[in-house]
């Protein structure tokens, strides 16, 4: 009996009489709608675009909880808010788009409390700005929530270097970082394994992670000690990336997952010309002091969210630990494709410089400006310096100087969700007054940022200049003693590495360092140095912390049992949220290896439209504006 009520039908039905899961998805999302807004409120969001609907519905609520504490009017309006989202997204109308049920019982269950996967911005800038015309500067803090739920299945390339410089030590060393990796990988996990010499091979294909397969990994680990290039041939780094690369774009199932490249180079390399990983992120690792860290930087930075880190050959497992800090990572992305959208009020002010690192960015006629992050760790933070000119004004007034808006996708092994936060404008007060000196969090941020361009000048000018860097250095550590602590012993660090020309130019270890250096803070994301690895924790997250105690242990007994992923949540948080309905779904998908249809790019089959593609970004902001500009499905 087909008895289907007017208003809660999908679009497919009605345009081709298609039924699928997400049929009753749509059908939900309309009665969340009415629920919140009253029986013509679906009708109202078919009126205007999402954010205005959300921001109409959220006053609305708002005005009725007036009369509760202010704790718990924040804590409800945040649900009402959360809700509106989860309904639009569930009325979607490409209904590949739509969450799970699954998905939409974590997202429920998430505005109960601290929401795992969201991001909240922060502004911290001076209130009250001069009449005189002026620069004003203000800094936009994004910050990843505490994670208490569940997280995307990752597929991993590992790309490793075995030409003539990986005799027995080191080939061992290589094979117990691999080993680290597979222990804690999960079944909701791949991975596909790559080496290169003077030739290169697909070791194997992508494979999940169960019990069997981490047999046959670990038979494929051994013989790589069999592998290695016993007479000296150029490393084939560009060939071998995009084997990766290809490995990646033929997934069959790629929706909602985490993508990441490793690449672990032990001799020297030639610059690669055009990169076509640019859409997936590049971890690279220099093994040893004959390596090229300027070639492996660039890779990292050329890809979204890359980064490069230099790992000496000792007996400490310093490449264990390295590979973990990035798997502690890549296990606990919550957030994906996080960009910031600034621009300036006309009349107001106008941008002078936007300030984040290394990251893209993109400016449009309008004056909009578009910063791309890619992923973001459980409690990992992005800093952006935005410098404005403010114009002359004659008389006491507020002032909207700045409109800033943020998007990302929060996602999980049950599904992702689009969201887009309703721009913010900030105002100051300009009054008959001096120019206030920083806000004391900004002034240190711009300090840090001094201190990388410092620590580069013996790369950028491709010669030693040690005593130049030691006096500058000299004279910012007592700024530094106002911040960070370990940015302090970041500088005494190099100090030490650049005091004879012999240190810096025979072992290259302090152009390595100052790479590493840059690579971490222009990323605002930890990279090893090659030294001082237990000390030097710039940006560590928690995870880095907790896994680089079981890569040390690993490394001196590789026999010793791994908690599991699941276990590390647990140990974190104080509990094991693990949604096991939506995992044995994820597993079950990688099981059947079903065709996916957002899998590959219709115009260009060699790039991913994993969650990391900017322009796969951009049209899934573009459909998520423009979701309601037609009329509604209804009879």
């Amino acid at each position: 009996m087909e008895m289907f009520i007017s208003g809660y039908v999908p679009p497919e039905y009605i345009d081709a009489a298609i039924i699928s899961i997400k049929f009753d998805i749509y059908s939900l999302g309309v009665v969340i709608i009415k629920l919140m807004t009253g029986p013509m409120g679906y009708f109202r969001s078919a009126e205007m675009s999402p954010e205005q609907f959300i921001e109409l519905v959220h006053a609305n609520w708002k005005k009725r909880l007036q009369t509760t504490s202010i704790y718990t009017l924040q804590q409800h309006s945040e649900q009402v808010k959360r809700c509106i989202e989860i309904a639009l997204s569930c009325v979607d109308a490409d209904r590949h788009k739509r969450p799970s049920i699954g998905a939409i019982i974590n997202m429920l269950n998430e505005t109960e409390g601290n929401k795992p996967g969201s991001v909240q911005m922060v502004i911290k800038n001076n209130k009250m700005a001069p009449l005189l015309e002026h620069k004003k500067k203000v800094m936009l803090q994004l910050a990843c929530s505490d994670y208490t739920g569940d997280w995307p299945g990752l597929d991993l390339v590992a790309v490793l270097d075995i030409s003539f410089g990986m005799f027995s030590p080191k080939m061992e060393k290589v094979q117990t970082a691999l080993r680290f990796i597979m222990r804690k990988l999960s079944p909701i996990d791949r991975i596909s394994i790559i080496t290169f010499s003077g030739f290169v091979r697909e070791l194997c294909s992508l494979r999940q992670m169960t019990a069997a397969s981490q047999l046959d990994l670990d038979e494929l680990i051994e013989s790589l000690g069999d592998t290695h290039v016993h007479v000296y041939s150029e490393s084939n780094i560009e060939n071998a990336l995009l084997v990766g690369v290809k490995v990646l774009a033929e997934r069959k199932v790629s929706s909602g997952r985490v993508v990441a490249i490793m690449l672990m180079s032990a001799s020297p390399s030639s610059w690669v010309g055009e990169c076509s990983w640019t859409n997936v992120p590049v971890y690279t690792f220099g093994y040893g002091t004959n390596v090229s860290p300027r070639v492996l930087n660039s890779i990292a930075i050329a890809s979204i969210g890359g980064m490069f880190s230099h790992v000496q050959d000792t007996d400490s497992g310093d490449l264990t630990i390295a590979f973990s800090q990035c798997l502690a990572g890549l296990l606990t992305i919550s957030v994906q494709d996080l960009e910031l959208m600034v621009a300036a009020v006309g009349g107001g002010s106008v941008i002078v410089n936007v300030t984040a690192g290394s990251y893209r960015r993109k400016h449009d006629a309008s004056g909009l400006v578009t910063i791309s992050f890619g992923d973001l760790y459980r409690r990992e933070v992005r800093n952006v310096i935005v410098e404005l000119h403010l114009p002359a004004t004659v008389s006491e007034r507020d002032a909207d100087i700045l409109k800033v808006s943020y998007s990302y996708t929060s996602s999980s092994s049950a599904g992702s969700l689009q969201f887009v936060a309703p721009p913010e404008t900030l105002t100051v007060w300009r009054a008959n007054m001096d120019e206030l000196p920083l806000p004391m969090e900004l002034h240190m941020e711009e300090v840090r940022l001094l201190m990388a361009r410092t620590m580069m000048w013996p790369v950028v000018e491709d010669e030693l200049k040690s005593q130049n860097m030691l006096k500058a250095i000299q004279s910012m550590l007592e700024d530094v003693e106002l911040g960070d602590p370990l940015l302090r012993i970041e500088m005494l660090e190099l100090m030490e590495l650049c005091k004879t020309e012999e240190t810096c130019m025979e072992h290259c270890r302090a152009y390595a360092y100052a790479y590493s250096s840059e690579s971490s803070h222009y990323r605002q994301r930890f990279t090893m140095r090659g030294r001082n690895m237990e000390m030097l924790r710039l940006f560590a997250t928690p995870r880095m912390d907790m896994y680089l105690e079981q890569a040390k242990k690993f490394h001196d007994d590789p026999t010793t049992p791994l908690p599991s992923a699941d276990d590390d949540l647990e140990e974190e948080i104080g509990a094991h949220p693990i949604h096991v309905a939506s995992r044995e779904e994820e597993i079950k998908r990688l099981s059947l290896d079903v065709e996916d249809p957002t899998t590959m790019d219709a115009e260009d089959p060699t790039i991913p439209l994993s969650s990391h593609s900017r322009e796969a970004s951009s049209r899934r902001n573009a459909n998520f504006f423009n979701m309601f500009t037609r009329r509604p499905f209804f009879r």
